[in-house]
């Protein structure tokens, strides 16, 4: 974008929250057209551009990604996303319930309307490309700062009277800064209360099954049930298991001062 002097501000060791869990899945039809250019150009970025600029790999497998519709409704939307994708140049094909099995020979298909296939969608290591991003930011001149939490930021009114940001406060220093990106994740709502911005973000806690070795999974696609809200992400010659709970428990209280996640889980 442009930006220089950056300086990203990690509270402990990156990777160290929840990053080295993430599910690092990489779909690329969405139904808004600013989500397909952007994920088709982070795509690039992940599967090509990092490990040219920085000899670095992301851990990016592109084993294809395919949505399953459990009926007519869901599979309609499919074919308006194929057809998205096909102005974006994104290579996707709807399948029948045989031509999914055909490809998936592991899936039950007899419930099933079709299917979206979308052969370049993959995965990523989460760890791998946080570390490769590392290192492209800080070979073009950024700073990173590892077990340097923030304490608190300073806001000024301007001469309109809003508030701007002024500095950034940590134990070994105040940064004069005008911007600032909060990327801080589950604790990203208790870092814009320190600049009097309520950020709308609650953690849930969420859980996921990796199974044990299933003969012949190797190299299938992720597969995605927008339906039940669960994905099945191909883990080597195993699967990764997780979605969104109908019954959450959301998490009241991040404790900010702690390296761990730690809560105050709602009752």
């Amino acid at each position: 974008m442009g930006v220089s002097n950056v300086v990203l501000l990690e509270r402990d060791r990156l990777t160290s929250g929840t990053t080295w869990h993430t599910a690092g899945l990489l779909w690329q039809l969405r139904p808004s057209d600013v989500e397909v250019e952007l994920l088709a150009h982070t795509r690039n970025v992940v599967s090509k551009d990092l490990e040219e600029e920085t000899g670095l790999h992301t851990g990016w497998i592109q084993n294809g990604g395919l949505f399953i519709a459990s009926n007519e409704q869901r599979l309609d939307e499919y074919k308006r996303l194929m057809s998205l994708g096909k102005v974006y140049g994104i290579e996707s094909y709807v399948l029948s319930p045989a031509e999914t099995k055909d490809l998936y020979p592991h899936m039950n298909v007899d419930d099933l309307y079709g299917t979206l296939y979308v052969p370049k969608d993959g995965t990523m290591d989460p760890a791998g490309t946080c570390t490769t991003l590392s290192r492209a930011a800080t070979a073009r001149g950024a700073s990173v700062i590892e077990n340097c939490p923030v304490t608190g930021i300073q806001v000024k009114a301007d001469d309109l009277g809003v508030q701007r940001v002024a500095a950034v406060e940590t134990n070994y220093g105040t940064i004069q800064t005008p911007c600032v990106v909060n990327c801080a994740g589950v604790w990203a709502r208790a870092l814009g209360q320190m600049a009097g911005v309520n950020v709308p973000l609650v953690a849930m806690q969420h859980a996921y099954v990796v199974t044990e070795r299933i003969e012949g999974i190797q190299n299938m696609p992720n597969v995605r049930d927008h339906d039940a809200s669960v994905y099945l992400r191909l883990q080597g010659d195993a699967l990764s298991v997780g979605g969104y709970e109908s019954n959450p428990i959301f998490w009241e209280e991040v404790i900010w001062d702690s390296a761990c996640l730690k809560s105050s889980c709602a009752k």
